[in-house]
């Protein structure tokens, strides 16, 4: 039997953002008690602690952002003004000219933060709600030590401490904003508890995250793979500074070469190629059977994305012509990356002969607008590629593309006809060239 409003705990009908005040508050006494925040109140805070706050930070938004972004349960909460990476990445930008290393201590204390942000996302995404009171309720605090970011480090203006001037003298409104939505919205909802008790796992990892900060492991420093894409994860990249730079003057070079790319994926998906294409830069150190392995398994999941797997032959050209240019006592091995760019177009040139591949591009061009065929150059040569991947035995590399260039809310219907043809034409000439090969064995 449900029990009347009045016998009801008490905990229950208060607000929940009353109740993540009061049940948090000890947490934000903790924190602010730490050796971090002590260093930094005195201004004798060493720069390597605080830009490894940054990256470490950025980690976590990262994650948060697109994770809430994504997510259909807390979409009424959710708006693109609420990003901080953004000013995360412009700060970190400031401190660029200063090679500072990442230490693996606060990496992995927020790579921790973040697989308990996804695993949320799985079990119950209004509880990411709970994360999210905990980073915006800190900007409030960040107001507070922006002056001592700023004389600490000698800053001028905002330059270097964007983030902590989060919502510029609008910060008030905008919490006062933010609560009331949430009150508003989830009333006596039931998910209270799950939501203070995401908020406080989530100070409890931001603990561990200031613990790690101050004072930094220098043994443990290194450059990790977050610093180029704070949503990347924990995979190998160069440790060479020369081969990181190549890296991602390659993946620039690559994301160039194929229009449809930024548009479709956007700034987000030019990270994650400059960080794949950072793997990809590990993988000549390995045996050639281990570094075509490991391409193929790379090439399945992104074709299967629909990113065909000739912008990974592309890649892999100008990633080894780069490394060679900067390092080329190493050529040899990054002969590797050639060598298997050039498999992957011979193994498409057993099904769509290059001959064909440039027609149809042309022919795609020359359907569509000049200016289309400027923002979406090469996109015939995917969509000739695509066909060729799925006969390959990448299964749904065609409807991985196809579905995105042909949406009506997105494109004309000039435009969806020239991808259809295109994709139609291919498939005939990959259809006829299998019979062709199938004929001496009948």
């Amino acid at each position: 039997m449900t029990p009347p409003d009045e016998c009801k705990p008490v905990q229950d009908s208060m607000p929940i953002m009353k109740r993540l005040k009061e049940e948090t508050a000890a947490y934000h006494a903790k924190l602010e008690s730490l050796p971090f925040f002590k260093m930094l109140m005195e201004h004798r805070l060493p720069l390597e602690c605080y830009v490894n706050q940054l990256r470490a930070l950025s980690i976590i938004h990262g994650v948060l952002e697109s994770e809430m972004a994504g997510e259909k349960a807390v979409a009424v909460f959710w708006d693109d003004s609420l990003r901080k990476l953004p000013l995360l990445e412009k700060d970190l930008a400031y401190f660029q000219p200063r090679v500072l290393l990442d230490a693996r201590g606060p990496v992995a204390a927020a790579l921790a933060v973040t697989e308990k942000i996804r695993l949320r996302r799985v079990e119950k995404p209004i509880t990411l709600l709970g994360c999210l009171y905990v980073f915006e309720g800190s900007i409030l605090g960040n107001r507070m030590h922006q002056a001592d970011i700023a004389a600490n480090f000698h800053l001028e203006g905002v330059n270097g401490c964007r983030y902590y001037f989060s919502y510029g003298d609008q910060v008030g409104a905008r919490w006062r904003e933010f609560s009331q939505k949430i009150n508003d919205t989830l009333g006596d909802s039931a998910d209270h508890g799950d939501i203070v008790a995401a908020a406080d796992e989530t100070f409890a990892g931001l603990e561990t995250l200031y613990r790690a900060l101050y004072p930094l492991e220098k043994s443990a420093q290194s450059f990790h793979i977050t610093r180029i894409n704070p949503e990347a994860g924990n995979h190998p990249m160069p440790q060479d500074e020369r081969e990181i730079g190549a890296a991602l003057r390659a993946s620039a070079q690559g994301w160039n070469e194929f229009g449809y790319y930024l548009q479709r994926y956007g700034q987000r998906g030019k990270r994650f190629s400059d960080s794949d294409t950072c793997w990809l830069a590990t993988l000549a150190a390995l045996e050639p059977a281990i570094v075509r392995q490991q391409i193929d398994w790379l090439c399945r999941v992104l074709a299967s994305r629909g990113m065909p797997t000739i912008m990974m032959e592309y890649s892999l050209r100008f990633l080894s012509a780069e490394l060679a240019k900067v390092v080329p006592e190493k050529q040899a091995s990054y002969q590797k990356l050639v060598d298997a760019a050039d498999s992957l177009r011979a193994a498409r040139e057993k099904i769509v002969a290059s001959s064909d591949l440039q027609s149809l591009s042309a022919e795609f061009d020359q359907a569509i607008p000049d200016d289309m065929a400027q923002d979406y150059r090469n996109t015939g040569k995917l969509l000739v590629a695509a066909v060729a991947d799925e006969k390959g035995g990448i299964k749904g590399s065609v409807a991985a593309l196809q579905g995105w260039l042909t949406d009506p809310q997105r494109f004309s219907g000039g435009w969806i006809g020239a991808v259809t043809s295109i994709l139609q034409k291919a498939q005939r000439i990959v259809a006829a060239g299998s019979d062709q090969v199938s004929e001496p064995g009948e």
